[in-house]
């Protein structure tokens, strides 16, 4: 009698074992992890020797600089104006001018804008040492330069036009 209990205990082992794996079997399409989820509980993977990954830092936006507020004055535009009439009254013109009638003309048009950067392809040259001095010190990073029949102030980083004096040869 005990030699039958044992089969037959066993069989009812496997068929409770059996009837709660079926039961306990996520549908179709469905792993644990989802169905945990849809219980309102997270899901988790356990990786072993895994960290989580750190929080999304938060960078701050990038600064520009402020464009420097700087006007030439009247009395700026009249001294570049005098320059330019002492030095090259003599039947000569600065380089990239040429000799038109009783004075120096720019060869092209005006190819620069104010609150642009200036194109690579304007060549521009240095203003001379006295004028320089006639003039108020540019801001820092910033240079005069001469393009054509104008005198610009750009910044040196970008090429960025703050302010001209423009048609110095008029």
């Amino acid at each position: 009698m005990k030699h039958r209990m044992i089969p037959r205990f066993l069989l009812a082992l496997t068929v409770s074992i059996l009837t709660c794996a079926v039961a306990l079997a996520a549908p179709p399409g469905q792993d644990r992890h989802e169905r945990d989820h849809d219980r309102g509980r997270p899901a988790q993977r356990a990786e072993p020797n895994r960290r989580p990954p750190p929080p999304p830092r938060r960078v701050a936006p990038a600064r520009r600089a402020p464009a420097p507020t700087f006007h030439f004055e009247d009395r700026h535009r009249g001294s570049a104006r005098d320059y330019f009439r002492r030095e090259y009254t003599k039947g000569r013109c600065p380089p990239g001018l040429t000799r038109r009638g009783a004075g120096c003309a720019p060869r092209a048009a005006r190819a620069w804008t104010r609150g642009r950067v200036l194109p690579r392809t304007v060549v521009y040259y240095e203003v001379p040492a006295p004028l320089i001095g006639a003039l108020p010190p540019p801001p820092r990073g910033h240079r005069y330069v001469r393009v054509a029949g104008d005198i610009l102030l750009i910044a040196i980083g970008s090429g960025l036009v703050i302010d001209a004096i423009q048609d110095i040869f008029d």
